[in-house]
């Protein structure tokens, strides 16, 4: 019998992450799942990482989280399927957490809070508490604050709105994926379920970044649909 949910893992190049992310998720209480890792195109040694402990090792042409994304969709086993980050750390039980809400009657889709793997783990705690703030007011204004990095959905209901590809030129697709599932059924926001990713591109780009994130919520919240991938990710990936 198969699992009854999939964690799909998209990967690019992620050598130095991606062994403690793996490692996290085999790691989980909940244990009835596999583990697909979808290859977009490394370079470096991910894909030989992945097979150490991923179920399956998929790899996917065309370039693109989202397109990589989509093809563990398409591959799954499960009818829950999972995203994860190849830079994020997950705790032990959070996956139990993810299906307990996914398998509420109703729910299509279910996401959580984050903070920054790097920070101290008090810092990493404020930075939840934070975006579970940020997360509820956002909720207000009828925008699902969610990442892929803790992001789990409904098989059937993904692939009934059309799932990522519609939605791969316009940055932020997880934002406006979960606003069309929301038309079919509840879609949760879960604050106890944390998971800690990597805050390289904040710390890099420094207040430019956080500026560029508000400027995209609106352009989400506001339905104007203008601010394309490239042009967000600079290097055409999202």
């Amino acid at each position: 019998m198969p699992p009854r949910v999939t964690v799909v893992v998209p990967v690019l190049n992620e050598e130095r992450w991606l062994p403690a992310t793996l490692e996290s998720l085999r790691a989980q209480l909940f244990q009835d799942f596999e583990l697909v890792v979808v290859d977009n195109g490394s370079t470096d040694r991910t894909p030989e990482i992945a097979m150490r402990w991923a179920d399956r090792v998929l790899r996917e042409e065309k370039r693109g989280a989202v397109h990589a994304m989509h093809r563990g969709f398409a591959e799954a086993a499960g009818e829950l399927v999972v995203t994860a980050d190849a830079d994020t750390l997950y705790p032990p039980r959070w996956l139990g957490k993810m299906v307990r809400a996914l398998t509420q009657p109703g729910t299509v889709a279910a996401y959580g809070p984050m903070g920054f793997r790097e920070s101290p783990p008090p810092v990493r705690a404020m930075q939840a508490a934070g975006y579970t703030l940020l997360a509820w007011g956002s909720r207000a204004f009828g925008v699902p604050l969610a990442g892929a990095a803790n992001l789990g959905i409904n098989k059937d209901a993904y692939f009934q709105v059309g799932g990522y590809p519609p939605l791969a030129s316009l940055a932020s697709p997880d934002f406006r994926l979960l606003m069309r599932l929301s038309r079919l059924g509840r879609v949760r926001f879960v604050p106890t379920m944390v998971c800690w990713t990597s805050g390289r591109r904040f710390h890099q780009g420094g207040l430019k970044s956080w500026l560029k994130a508000l400027a995209l919520w609106w352009d989400v919240a506001s339905g104007r649909d203008k601010i394309l991938a490239e042009e967000y990710w600079g290097d055409g990936e999202s």
